[in-house]
């Protein structure tokens, strides 16, 4: 009988954590939903960023934000993008595994999200700036001060080179760590004469500096967005099958205490029919 009841405190046990994945399932499903209606929208905004941006920079011929081809690059600045809250599958570990590659000892970490600031701060990695307030509300406000932050490591001369590290969202099942240099630009050897066909007043350079502030607080709005998106999607999976593993152990655990049950039965009759038999005798 203590069998019995160890099973049933364990089934028990099984389906009250079951309610907790399924409610946050259906929460991170709502979220979803939420924060989904703004990737489209920003998808489309960055896209005509991108490409007005690239034009200027193919025009361009002097700049601390392009890339010289005979300097080396000694320190980079991280921009992790990570979640505050856990159990959202590999979300996390995936995006610290890809930086924890190529991250030198003399680079140092600009860490979104509690869990990022947790896993360098483990592992002894500088951490410049802290920033555990990201959310699905995030604004293009907060982006432009995340970016006048960036922008003023990378002009002081703090840093020689800004990279971004953030999750890709591919569909509601699928999402990519995905690694971007922010700073210094490469220019694309490979871009198409329509691009050098738009002229720039009164020259490309200068409005590069005018506008190398939009361009940066575009990139991190809509890779942000597209990171949040990609941590709802992410929670909703691990919640789904942590609820459907749930069922499937509530059944055999359930199966296991039914048999359990009956022997237990069985044995009580046996007893009881051997006493009467040994009373007769």
């Amino acid at each position: 009988m203590a069998n019995l009841s160890g099973l049933k405190a364990e089934i028990e046990s099984v389906e009250n954590i079951g309610k907790i994945t399924n409610a946050m399932q259906l929460v991170a499903s709502a979220k979803l939903r939420r924060v989904g209606k703004k990737i489209v929208e920003t998808q489309e905004y960055v896209s005509e960023v991108y490409e007005v941006f690239n034009n200027i920079i193919n025009q361009t011929e002097n700049s601390i934000f392009l890339k010289e081809s005979d300097k080396e690059l000694k320190k980079t600045l991280w921009v992790v993008i990570n979640s505050n809250l856990g159990l959202c599958g590999g979300y996390n570990s995936n995006i610290n595994k890809l930086v924890m590659k190529e991250i030198k000892s003399s680079d140092e970490v600009y860490a979104i999200g509690t869990k990022a600031v947790s896993f360098f701060k483990t592992r002894k990695i500088k951490i410049k700036q802290e920033n555990t307030s990201v959310d699905v509300d995030f604004s293009n406000q907060e982006a432009r001060e995340i970016g006048n932050d960036i922008m003023s490591y990378y002009t002081s001369g703090e840093f020689d080179e800004i990279k971004l590290v953030y999750t890709k969202f591919v569909n509601n099942v699928t999402f990519e760590p995905t690694l971007l240099r922010l700073f210094p630009i490469i220019k694309d050897k490979e871009a198409n004469v329509s691009r050098k066909e738009v002229m720039f007043e009164p020259s490309a350079d200068v409005v590069l500096e005018k506008t190398v502030d939009l361009y940066l607080n575009t990139i991190l709005l809509g890779t942000i967005i597209e990171s949040q998106v990609s941590e709802q999607a992410s929670r909703r999976v691990a919640m789904e099958n942590a609820t459907n593993n749930g069922e499937e152990l509530i059944e055999k655990l359930s199966v296991k205490y039914n048999r359990e049950r009956q022997g237990a039965i069985t044995q009580q009759i046996s007893e009881i029919v051997s006493g009467a038999n040994a009373q007769l005798k």
